[in-house]
């Protein structure tokens, strides 16, 4: 079987189950499974595929039908320039985060002086499932003390294997609901909490998908853990410090409402490249931290 009708058999397979990129999952599976890259793959489509390649695609393939994502199957997920392993124990990033690294280090006052009193630039990370945000906060800026926490002590195992695996050294790493686990004044809070509205995460689950229920379920409609959050990052921010969270493309309105009350000013509703809400965006009241 050469590898065009390799792809044309996992596409058709996919497809009838998974219908939204069955031929990228095809190629990304059999580029795997040959030990080359997709964008290599595409050259090669007259060639043979050796049969314990061709086995092995077959094997996973199945299953992708079957529901679990690339990124579990794969064992790894490309955000932000790098590539952080994931399995069943955390989400697989999505590139729509994206837009969440990007806001804060948008934020986030330059590099201080190693003689300035008010110490580095700190960020703290909640909510940081396989540390996909708070490890490229951490990789993008170098200068910056950066801690990462969750609740989970296996997402805390897939972002510590991540952390050192990507930066070259243990990070800061706490468990902990909520932001019970960050430690000191902040310059810029992130954070992805569950906002996944109850009955919908119960269909996710019913659909085959292997994504940890904890991080995704946000209550009735997804907005639970929002008040909580917004209020203890006031606490931990200094003046002119920030908070950014991810939201569901109809929580723009309501999260807003929710920073307003836990004191924060400045508030923007961003939306990512589809045009849909996906981060939240409030300045702590006071002086900016570098002013």
């Amino acid at each position: 079987m050469t590898v065009r009708e390799a792809l044309a058999e996992g596409t058709g397979l996919i497809a009838c189950r998974r219908p939204d990129t069955p031929y990228l999952d095809a190629c990304l599976l059999l580029a795997q499974a040959m030990g080359t890259q997709r964008s290599r793959l595409l050259a090669m489509l007259p060639d043979p595929v050796p049969l314990v390649a061709l086995e092995d695609y077959r094997t996973t393939v199945l299953r992708r039908a079957s529901g679990e994502s690339v990124a579990y199957i794969l064992g790894w997920r490309e955000f932000h320039g790098y590539r952080f392993a994931v399995d069943s124990r955390v989400l697989a990033p999505r590139p729509e985060t994206e837009l969440l690294v990007d806001t804060i280090l948008a934020k986030l006052p330059p590099p201080r002086r190693a003689d300035d009193p008010r110490g580095p630039v700190r960020c703290h990370d909640g909510f940081t499932g396989s540390g996909c945000v708070g490890i490229s906060l951490a990789l993008e800026r170098p200068d910056a003390e950066v801690s990462l926490s969750d609740v989970s002590d296996d997402a805390l195992a897939v972002c510590r294997a991540n952390a050192l695996s990507l930066t070259g050294r243990q990070m800061e790493i706490g468990q902990g609901r909520i932001l019970s686990a960050a430690k000191g004044v902040f310059d810029a809070i992130s954070a992805n909490p569950p906002y996944v509205g109850r009955s919908l995460t119960d269909d996710i689950a019913a659909s085959g998908s292997l994504e940890p229920r904890l991080a995704l379920d946000g209550g009735e409609a997804g907005l639970d853990l929002y008040p909580a959050l917004a209020m203890e990052a006031f606490g931990l921010l200094g003046p002119g410090g920030c908070l950014a969270v991810e939201i569901g493309d109809e929580q723009g309105a309501a999260v807003r409402e929710i920073f307003a009350q836990a004191g924060f000013s400045d508030i923007q509703v961003l939306g990512d490249l589809a045009g849909q809400d996906r981060v939240v965006l409030g300045v702590k009241c006071g002086p900016a931290a570098d002013s």
